[in-house]
């Protein structure tokens, strides 16, 4: 597990097991987050290894000299959330529709039944993450919040706020003392973006490039800064502009995707970059496809 300091209040770690995996996958990738206020922690999101997740936060509470009382989900996805029993004694916030979401889960594809099932889908790459999967202790967060959450202590504050777009109830969540922003999935830093390709991702975009934000903590990946925002929004201004001309002479979608002015990805040649958690994925691709598909219901208005 490797640990960030992001600031002097604000530490992130890649919620990974001990040994390094041969494969690539959610579990391997994802972010957990501490962030310090004067008198209590609170923590984002806590992956899926149990052990991985009861060590940073006693190496935390350790660091800080302070309790824990908060554990904050920025969605419901499994890969945020199967870690939960390491915060079982503390409040746990979740958007409402993350709340919604993880009542019909548990009786779905995060039930016990379901969960020993895809367990086995790891066993032969990851035993210690099958075994995690197959024990993991799920419950439903005390704490809902249909716009947004505040967590005080004296005169600095922490901003739970739900916005959609990766899930319907995912959320964001800032530390504006320490201009800090962990943004959930709705921003990732080893694979493509997964963004829903309408206007509200740029606005989106837009509204964190307007807010006092010096560092990001992504859903997957490591914390980057501001610039990271600003170069995703580059790239599909970019994307974006050369989709309707080529959608305008009625470039099919297979030629757009072999078109050699099609703008490149800024971030894919950074060294952990993945195309996608799954090795039969491409993100990219399917976020071009998007666009496009959107940009041409578009045009036909």
């Amino acid at each position: 597990m490797s640990y960030f300091e992001v600031t002097k209040n604000v530490v992130a770690a890649n919620a990974t097991n001990r040994k390094k995996s041969k494969i690539n996958n959610a579990a391997q990738t994802i972010v957990m987050s501490c962030l310090a206020l004067p008198d209590k922690l609170v923590f984002v999101d806590c992956g899926v290894y149990l052990e991985v997740a009861e060590k940073f936060r006693k190496d935390m509470e350790k660091k800080f000299q302070r309790k824990t009382s908060y554990l904050i989900l920025t969605h419901t996805h499994w890969d945020h959330i199967l870690a939960m029993k390491a915060f079982k004694d503390v409040d746990i916030v979740v958007s409402k529709k993350g709340l919604a979401s993880l009542k019909k889960d548990l009786k779905g594809y995060l039930s016990s039944e379901e969960l020993l099932e895809y367990a086995e889908q790891y066993a032969v790459e990851d035993s210690e993450l099958a075994n995690d999967i197959r024990n993991a202790d799920l419950f439903l967060p005390n704490i809902s919040a249909n716009d947004e959450f505040r967590i005080n202590s004296g005169e600095h504050e922490i901003l739970f706020k739900v916005i959609g777009n990766h899930t319907a109830g995912s959320a964001f969540v800032y530390y504006p003392q320490e201009k800090t922003m962990c943004a959930g999935d709705n921003l990732l830093e080893c694979y493509p973006q997964l963004l829903t390709s309408n206007w509200k991702t740029m606005d989106l975009l837009h509204s964190w490039e307007e807010m006092d934000i010096e560092h990001v903590v992504p859903g997957h990946g490591k914390p980057v800064t501001k610039e990271y925002i600003t170069n995703i929004q580059s790239y599909y201004d970019k994307l974006i502009a050369f989709l309707k001309e080529q959608i305008k002479q009625n470039a099919s979608l297979k030629n757009v995707l072999k078109h050699p002015e099609l703008p490149d990805y800024f971030a894919s040649n950074q060294p952990d970059w993945y195309f996608a958690c799954r090795p039969e994925a491409n993100w990219l691709a399917v976020s071009i496809e998007g666009w496009y598909n959107f940009l041409k219901k578009q045009k036909k208005k």
